[in-house]
């Protein structure tokens, strides 16, 4: 059975990337971080991605964001583009990709534990850790290999 599901404004995916990444690009390489589309970056330096559309199949969920985050260094030799998120998320892992400028979908990072919670008003993913995708190693410049852990992600679905 595959369900769809209402979108409300506070369904969204809040991610930093990683840290340090953030800090190495804009504080120590002098570059920008650009946020576009309907993405926010907070004062605590997390990105979110508003819920553009919720499909549930069976116990897995493929949930689609709108929006975008660019971050250049080293005049453009470092770009990483994070743009309309898609996360496919099942029962206890998932996988969170990025839509290149060819349209393709590349997997970003993994998700392990990944199970929601259900809080009256919405499903929730609260801090699932996540590790980098060996497909995005090159997106991130060959800087982190495959399973370096990256910041946690927070999902909220509401219903």
């Amino acid at each position: 059975m595959i369900m769809q599901t209402a979108i409300e404004a506070e369904s969204c995916l809040r991610w930093a990337v990683r840290e340090s990444l953030l800090r190495y690009v804009t504080v120590i390489a002098g570059g920008t971080c650009t946020v576009d589309g309907d993405a926010v970056k907070g004062d605590d330096g997390i990105f979110t991605f508003p819920l553009r559309a919720a499909v549930q199949e069976g116990e897995d969920w493929r949930l689609s964001f709108g929006g975008s985050v660019r971050l250049e260094a080293h005049h453009g030799l470092m770009d990483v583009l994070i743009k309309d998120p898609e996360l496919v998320v099942g029962p206890g892992r998932g996988v969170l990709a990025t839509h290149t400028p060819d349209g393709e979908l590349l997997a970003l990072v993994a998700l392990d534990e990944a199970a929601p919670t259900d809080d009256g008003d919405a499903l929730v993913w609260a801090e699932v850790p996540t590790q980098l995708a060996s497909a995005a190693v090159d997106l991130f410049g060959t800087a982190y290999p495959a399973g370096t852990g990256m910041a946690p992600i927070a999902i909220r679905v509401s219903h």
